[in-house]
């Protein structure tokens, strides 16, 4: 009788946290703590409020706009954009041994390398993409090229190549600009629409917190594989489920690729023989108005996991 009333305590209290788990995806798009969040939603209200006299009513990206809005993620291009990454990536065929042990771009911060080529492709769609989409102006957070490639079957996907949701604040847009084509075959970044990722999040904060339960000390701490286990639990809900996601696809260069950082997502995984090259950023609603050339002034080095 006291096993069951405890039982049923327990998964009462459980329910109750998936609840406010949901509740926060729901309203800050992020599962950080309530009080992170508001500090960054205040953020964003302030950058909205100061860039309120600098909106120019412009449709121009408005239907990614609300693709963006609505489900987390949308694509685009323009033939100058493909140009410019395609100036990048011809650039890099050039350089000597342009890859770190983690494929990682070694030659300096990309936004010195390639300035003038990052600086027209935002002048060219992305720069008003974004502000279209925040209301505000924004900045920067930091930006790195990397490429993904595989040379045998016995390496297995790792890392971001995993299911997973990156955890951070719901006002951070993720943007990918991908230098070369995108496909399956090369690992092409899969992702689900935000509405079906808040669902299984949810259900995977549930879970896990009552499988970790049975886990010793040690296991606990080893924050490697609880975070393989959970990117394991989290694609056998999309497998078994049969979830939709996302792959985009492009014979050319230039696909902008911008997405919500909690969005359920998995890229890199390529097939033997292939290679993706991409840049990612990470972009926040800042209440400073300032130009790209401005923008692109700093070396957007990460060195931190968040702003502010």
């Amino acid at each position: 009788m006291i096993r069951s009333i405890k039982n049923l305590l327990i998964k009462s209290f459980d329910n109750f946290l998936a609840l406010r788990h949901f509740l926060k995806l729901y309203f800050f798009k992020s599962p950080m703590q309530e009080n992170l969040s508001l500090k960054f939603l205040f953020k964003t209200l302030q950058a909205k409020f100061v860039f309120i006299k600098k909106r120019k009513a412009n449709i121009l990206y408005k239907v990614n706009s609300k693709e963006f809005i609505k489900d987390g993620f949308t694509i685009f291009s323009n033939k100058i954009i493909e140009l410019n990454c395609q100036k990048v990536l011809e650039s890099i065929r050039l350089l000597d041994s342009p890859w770190d042990s983690e494929n990682n771009f070694i030659y300096g911060a990309p936004s010195d390398v390639f300035k003038r080529e990052f600086i027209s492709i935002f002048n060219n769609g992305i720069d008003l993409f974004i502000k279209n989409t925040f209301k505000s102006d924004y900045y920067i957070f930091y930006h790195k090229i990397y490429k993904s490639e595989r040379h045998n079957n016995s390496k297995k996907p790792e890392g971001s190549e995993l299911w997973h949701a990156d955890g951070g604040p719901g006002c951070c847009m993720n943007l990918m600009i991908c230098h070369t084509p995108i496909n399956k075959s090369n690992g092409s970044m899969k992702i689900i629409p935000w509405g079906r990722s808040m669902f299984l999040l949810t259900k995977l904060f549930l879970d896990f917190k009552r499988l970790t339960r049975s886990f010793n000390h040690i296991e606990k701490d080893n924050r490697i594989m609880l975070r393989e286990k959970k990117c394991a639990v989290l694609k056998n809900y999309i497998n078994s489920k049969k979830i939709f996601y996302f792959q985009p696809e492009s014979s050319r260069p230039g696909t902008i690729f911008a997405f919500r950082n909690n969005c359920v997502h998995a890229g890199g995984y390529t097939e033997i023989g292939c290679e993706r090259i991409v840049s990612v950023m990470h972009i926040y609603p800042t209440n400073k108005i300032t130009t790209l050339e401005e923008k692109f002034r700093n070396s957007h080095i990460k060195k931190s996991g968040y702003p502010y």
